[in-house]
């Protein structure tokens, strides 16, 4: 087994973005939790994207579109089970750390907001007739691995492997981490399931072309006013 532990560090400020969108994560699954089976399913419905609906958006009222719109959001903040929230949080806290130092706050919750509309958009038109309500923080955190493979792809990611009964910590580039996460969610599509397989292709797809569009331009550089020589007088 292996589990990513730890990505680049924050260099300039803490995360406190990343570390915020774990919290609310967080919380709302307890919510969740608090609600019981019949409510929260009930929730899923309502606050999930189902690609059905969001595929034939054009063909309802204004305010229906702007519902089934809103849930291409708020299901980034719902998850089926403690496994599903904690993979992803994991995920978020590891990749999204020096993305968020590099983006800036707002910049990094722009461009995590930005892969999981996208996501969700791609999966709609890919799969635009499944019914069910599409949940989870997974196409936004695909996003940020396509960015963090474009950004930083010989950083080392501090892994966990376990084998038989014994742990070990290694050090793996990211790109190697990240082609393997990219290589089994082809292996997934082709299996099928009830996984989103396209949302999180579509999220990883989007992260690495759309990361461009948020890294901030390059302060110019300030030139140093050098003062005029004086000319020295040579007597005549």
């Amino acid at each position: 087994m292996l589990l990513p532990i730890r990505g680049l560090a924050s260099q300039r400020s803490w995360p406190y973005v990343t570390i915020g969108l774990i919290c609310l994560n967080i919380i709302i699954y307890f919510l969740q939790l608090h609600l019981g089976e019949e409510a929260t399913l009930k929730l899923f419905w309502q606050g999930g994207a189902i690609p059905a609906k969001l595929s034939q958006v054009k063909l309802f009222s204004s305010w229906q579109s702007v519902k089934l719109l809103a849930t291409m959001f708020t299901s980034l903040f719902l998850h089926a089970g403690a496994v599903h929230l904690l993979g992803n949080m994991l995920f978020l806290w590891v990749f999204g750390e020096a993305l968020e130092d590099e983006l800036g706050h707002w910049r990094f919750l722009g461009f995590y907001f930005f892969c999981g509309f996208f996501s969700l958009l791609i999966h709609s038109v890919v799969a635009g007739r499944l019914s069910a309500p599409i949940i989870g923080a997974s196409g936004a955190i695909a996003g940020l691995l396509g960015a963090y493979l474009i950004r930083y792809p010989q950083a080392p990611v501090q892994t966990l492997i376990y084998m038989l009964v014994r742990f070990k910590i290694v050090e793996v580039p990211a790109y190697v981490w990240l082609g393997f996460w990219l290589l089994l969610q082809f292996y997934g599509l082709r299996q099928g399931g009830p996984v989103a397989w396209f949302a999180h292709l579509g999220g990883f797809f989007t992260g690495l072309i759309g990361v461009f569009l948020f890294v901030p331009s390059p302060a110019p550089a300030k030139s140093k006013k050098t003062s005029p020589r004086k000319k020295s007088r040579r007597p005549r």
